[in-house]
């Protein structure tokens, strides 16, 4: 959402409380939040104006502006930045650089990661001063070995210039945010530190029923509106399209409101269709083990998979080929101690829904 957003409602406090963390001393810190929890437009529109407003050059870089090249994004982050705050001299130099940046992957596609760190190097002016970085969708990084020397590189500048750079990093998968930072043999090992990104409240909700008020000139009941965004596991982003659907269909009920939406953007559309994109097995471990809170790799695991299945024989290495697969598609959080959790809660309510 852009600045002039009536929608948007300011978290000043907290991107205060996260700016004085690192200040006082934190180099770095990450925040997990699931999907559409509101993260991306925290950094933009609520961290990156304070940042700035205490002198600091701020880059936003996001790794699902393109998954499949990561260093991309970084430079791409990089250059909005400083089209946005620099000089044009500088603007220039920059973009002739990353002209040669891309000239060296054409010819030589293992100086790659190194044209990350070189684009970053740009952001540190001569004149000193600080520079905050956000990295948003982080543990991206963590889908594929060959972006290790990414992380690397990620690593070393953010070391080498501690004294002038802050970064926050975001994930929404709390089992890669582990990989990438909590893996003792990962290159970012206690390279941040975790943070609370806390969900909003009440006062979230009257301030989006006042702002419909004040468009439409009709007052909605707060405590449906509290019921509906508790219900939709505290996401912003769907309270905000709710009311949004109902100014542009002249809805002034709550209620009628809910039902038309949902005929219109059922929520549970993409959790049906996730599930079954999964195997039987895969299945059956979430509903039956996980949430049933079996022990995974025990004897009557074994046997409530083998009868419900028809199989003669179930072994340790199938079930840990579906915990793999759960991994893989975000849907598992290794928790430690053979311990096993959802990555978001919306799709557990709505296995145990089934």
């Amino acid at each position: 959402m852009n600045k002039q957003s009536k929608w948007h409602y300011p978290r000043t406090d907290l991107a205060t409380a996260y700016l004085q963390q690192l200040e006082a001393g934190l180099n770095s810190i990450a925040i997990f939040a699931e999907r559409r929890k509101g993260k991306t437009e925290f950094l933009l529109e609520d961290l990156t104006p304070i940042a700035k407003e205490k002198g600091l050059r701020t880059a936003y870089i996001n790794f699902w502006e393109r998954k499949s090249d990561p260093v991309y994004c970084v430079t791409q982050g990089i250059r909005r930045s400083i089209e946005t705050d620099s000089p044009r001299k500088w603007k220039n130099e920059f973009s002739l650089k990353l002209g040669i940046f891309q000239s060296k992957t054409t010819i030589d596609s293992n100086k790659y990661p190194e044209i990350a760190g070189e684009a970053l190097d740009m952001l540190l002016s001569s004149k000193g001063g600080g520079v905050l970085l956000m990295f948003d969708e982080i543990q991206h990084l963590a889908s594929d070995p060959s972006y290790e020397e990414l992380i690397a590189t990620l690593r070393t500048f953010l070391d080498t210039n501690k004294k002038r750079v802050r970064a926050v990093f975001t994930g929404s998968s709390q089992d890669r945010l582990n990989t990438i930072f909590r893996k003792q043999k990962a290159a970012f090992y206690r390279g941040a530190s975790l943070v609370e990104f806390p969900d909003m409240g009440d006062d979230f909700v009257d301030f989006l029923l006042e702002n419909f008020h004040d468009i439409t000139k009709r007052k909605l009941q707060k405590t449906k509106g509290y019921e509906i965004f508790e219900d939709y596991n505290y996401s912003p982003f769907l309270i905000v399209d709710l009311l949004q659907t109902m100014m542009r269909e002249a809805i002034f009920d709550l209620n009628e409101g809910l039902e038309y939406y949902r005929d219109q953007h059922d929520p549970n559309e993409e959790w049906q269709e996730l599930w079954e994109s999964l195997k039987q097995i895969d299945q059956l471990i979430l509903r039956e083990i996980i949430i049933g809170l079996l022990p995974l790799y025990h004897k009557e695991s074994y046997a409530l998979i083998s009868d419900k299945l028809g199989l003669d024989k179930v072994t340790r290495g199938m079930i840990q080929s579906s915990i793999n697969r759960l991994r893989e598609q975000g849907i598992l959080n290794n928790e430690g101690h053979g311990q096993w959790a959802f990555e978001s809660t919306a799709f557990e309510g709505f296995v145990l829904s089934l």
